[in-house]
């Protein structure tokens, strides 16, 4: 089965969408069923961070405010339009097409006509209408521009019920989605799965003093830049006590958004090998998230390196399957606010031997977020096309 994945993230990208979608070409990778992949999304530049085997092809496109603007001139909120040739010319040769993110529902529909007689689906990561339009710019002009667009990712969007599937990375997406749209034809649940974190670096945070507390995420994004005020609440709390606890934001534009607070330890825009070895340096991993849908790739990627997470409701959505384990739920514990958080923390902190608590997420990880498991997802999907 020849295989096209279309993303508007990029395969090198180091932010959640680029690790969902590296997690979806390396299960599609390892599936018997597939033998060719090719993957079209955005350049991230000349240096290839990820391998991945030679069964799958990578097509990288560049991504520029000029072709932003053109396609939002085509009504579609994505650079993606400015190569729908070259979309349509590599789907000619696929059996199935694959669109990662909803919002090319709209460019799903235009090439399925050009290209008919192929299987087309849609893989969200998030609903994107309702997630732009939870974000209230700070002034008039940023909350007209943010309504209008929202409303054009809303007409881009809705095409994609009419994909031969489409997939959600929780219930909840998958609920909404049929709230707004209407309830695709079929449907699956394709949770956020990743490899395990690199085994030489794991079991370096029982023997690091002092303890660090790590928060990762693209900061470009504004629910992560809330979470990143929250966090360093957070971390003012243990300064201001004496605490020797070093708190560490790492991710792309952190020094950036991190200014207003040096009481933070700040990786910007970490090479991966340095963001394995935050993870890997960690005792404990803060979700500080209150708002914005879908499930939290950072807190997969803790997890893989057997860290207890403290995190905020919303940022334990696609997690309910661990929670309402007994064996797994003990390595995350769900906080209402910077207090609470904060409270936990020191709980944690305080532990003796979080050996039981490494032992849990690590248990965690491997039953229900492992890419074996996301692999076999997808074999479902595709075989039963």
């Amino acid at each position: 089965m020849n295989v096209l994945l279309i993303s508007p993230n990029g395969l090198q990208e180091l932010s959640g969408g680029g690790l969902y979608l590296r997690s979806l070409a390396q299960a599609l990778c390892a599936s018997p069923t597939v033998s060719r992949l090719t993957v079209m999304s955005k350049s991230m530049g000349s240096v290839e961070k990820f391998e991945f085997p030679a069964s799958c092809k990578r097509i990288y496109l560049k991504k520029n405010k000029l072709r932003d603007i053109v396609a939002r001139l085509g009504l579609c909120p994505t650079y993606l339009m400015t190569y729908r040739s070259k979309l349509a010319r590599e789907a000619r040769e696929a059996d199935v097409i694959l669109f990662h993110n909803s919002r090319l529902g709209r460019l799903m529909s235009g090439i399925r006509k050009e290209v008919p007689g192929k299987t087309f689906g849609i893989l969200s990561d998030n609903v994107e209408a309702v997630l732009k339009g939870q974000h209230r710019g700070e002034n008039l002009l940023q909350r007209v521009c943010d309504a209008l667009d929202t409303q054009l990712i809303r007409h881009a969007e809705a095409p994609s019920r009419s994909a031969d599937f489409m997939t959600f990375i929780t219930e909840a997406d998958r609920s909404l989605f049929a709230s707004e749209y209407g309830i695709p034809a079929r449907t699956g649940i394709l949770p956020i799965s990743l490899s395990r974190g690199v085994p030489e670096m794991i079991g370096r945070a029982n023997t690091h003093r002092p303890a660090k507390v790590l928060f990762t995420a693209h900061f470009g994004f504004a629910p992560n830049q809330t979470a990143l005020r929250h966090f360093a609440d957070v971390a003012k709390t243990f300064t201001d006590s004496g605490s020797t606890v070093q708190f560490v934001v790492a991710g792309a534009r952190a020094a950036e958004m991190a200014e207003p607070y040096p009481w933070l330890h700040v990786i910007d825009s970490p090479e991966p090998g340095r963001m394995s070895a935050a993870f890997a340096s960690a005792s404990v991993y803060l979700a500080p998230v209150s708002w914005g849908s879908g499930m939290k790739t950072k807190v997969a990627e803790a997890l893989s390196f057997g860290l207890p997470v403290i995190c905020m409701p919303n940022a334990a959505v696609g997690y309910e399957a661990m929670l309402s384990d007994d064996r797994y739920r003990q390595a995350i514990c769900v906080v209402e606010d910077v207090a609470e958080m904060t409270q936990n923390l020191h709980r944690i902190l305080q532990t003796g031997d979080r050996a039981s608590l490494r032992n849990a997420a690590f248990a965690a990880f491997d039953a229900l977020y492992s890419q074996a498991s996301q692999t076999r997802r997808l074999e479902l999907l595709l075989l039963a096309q």
